[in-house]
């Protein structure tokens, strides 16, 4: 038995997931990303100070000193903390990726996985459309590598939603719950509190057609007839450039715009952005600018990121039969055990050989078994060749099935 929401890995399962985060690194090192390493345990102040309930709420130990510390619920915030620890007097842009495990109490009626293995970019340093445009960017070249083909990114922004808070004039109390509810899409929730704070009619459609702007450019059509300052204005043409720039590094047409996109984490301060695949019912991959979270660590720099769901992108892979394989195959020889110098042999040419006893019965393919003086490969059941020892090196040397 295992505790509730974690999960064992066999092979060949396990492979793939190898395979998969190799092709993964791959490709965010092909954008010039350097992998970052953590640990998984943080002093429980790095996640409170990123002020996010869920990112605080985790599994606590002390230390002998009495110290508290978290098991890490993400992998931003620690990014962000060693950036800031290590880092501050590099040159900018920093680019980091990571591939590493998160635990978080299971709550499967949130959609909280307990652990989860998150597969992220981060780069810090550039406030620019153009540094957006790199992470969605980054994001749908990664996917798109996998073998996904019918993903979506949605794109938000929390940003116009702020400032359309802002533009009402409410108390700070009401500011924050009404955040909250335009969050929660709790429309009971927003009109309670639009009518304990006398907000006009105007006003409470506002906000509620604020959540309903989706789809291509027609919702950034109608979110204009909504602005009521400079920083709503300024959101829609950060978008729109965002856009703009994915479209030209050849991904636009797996883009839609959706103002009602918020994230779960409380660190995100403009664009939001969000992966979905069909048979997954919840996002693959979520990110969005996050500029105040390094300041919590005394180095206020901008930032962007994404992490990938490794979990549910393998279902969704799973679902479009388009997982990449565990790897090369294992060739069973059998009285290998008693011949180490020919496994040896078989494992410079690429070969995995796993070594049998003289005596082994098997049904394992392919296989390699000496009758006699004679070497038998057999490739699958029914095909292989018999001879010499050069012979068969020979055939597993050139055989299709060699790594």
């Amino acid at each position: 038995m295992i505790p509730e929401g974690m999960r064992d890995i066999p092979p060949p399962w396990s492979g793939q997931r190898r395979a998969l985060e190799e092709l993964i690194r791959r490709r965010f090192e092909a954008y010039g990303y350097d992998e970052v390493l953590t640990p998984w345990l943080e002093f429980a102040e790095t996640f409170a100070a990123a002020e996010d309930d869920t990112l605080a709420a985790g599994y606590r130990v002390w230390d002998e000193q009495g110290r508290q510390l978290l098991v890490r619920t993400d992998m931003t915030v620690p990014v962000a903390r060693l950036a800031a620890t290590r880092f501050s007097d590099e040159p900018l842009p920093l680019r980091f990726y990571y591939s590493a495990p998160c635990i978080r109490p299971w709550a499967p009626q949130r959609g909280q996985d307990g652990e989860f293995v998150q597969a992220g970019a981060e780069l810090l340093g550039l406030r620019s459309a153009a540094a957006d445009a790199e992470a969605v960017t980054l994001l749908c070249d990664v996917l798109a590598a996998s073998g996904l083909r019918d993903y979506r990114i949605a794109l938000g922004t929390v940003a116009f939603h702020r400032a359309l808070v802002d533009s009402l004039g409410l108390g700070e109390e009401d500011r924050v719950k009404v955040l909250e509810a335009l969050h929660d899409r709790d429309y009971p929730w927003l009109e309670s509190i639009a009518g304990k704070s006398h907000l006009g009619d105007a006003a409470r459609v506002a906000l509620q057609r604020s959540l309903e702007l989706s789809g291509t450019r027609d919702g950034l059509l109608q979110a204009r007839k909504l602005v009521a300052n400079a920083a709503m204005e300024e959101a829609i043409e950060r978008l729109l450039d965002v856009h703009e720039l994915v479209e030209e590094a050849g991904y636009g047409d797996v883009l839609n715009f959706d103002f009602g996109l918020f994230q779960d984490l409380s660190y995100y301060s403009d664009l939001v952005f969000e992966a979905y695949a069909p048979g997954v019912g919840l996002p693959i991959a979520s990110g969005g600018r996050y500029d105040g979270l390094p300041a919590h660590y005394d180095w206020d720099v901008p930032g962007v990121g994404f992490a990938i769901g490794l979990d549910r992108l393998e279902e969704a892979l799973e679902e479009a039969e388009a997982m990449p394989p565990s790897g090369p195959p294992v060739l069973t020889f059998v009285g290998g055990l008693e011949r180490p110098a020919k496994a040896q042999e078989l494992r410079r040419l690429g070969w995995r050989v796993a070594c049998l006893p003289e005596d082994a019965a098997t049904e394992a393919w392919p296989r390699l078994t000496r009758r006699g003086s004679v070497f038998v490969v057999e490739a699958a059941r029914g095909s292989g060749v018999s001879g010499t020892w050069r012979e068969a090196l020979k055939y597993l040397e050139q055989s299709a099935g060699r790594p």
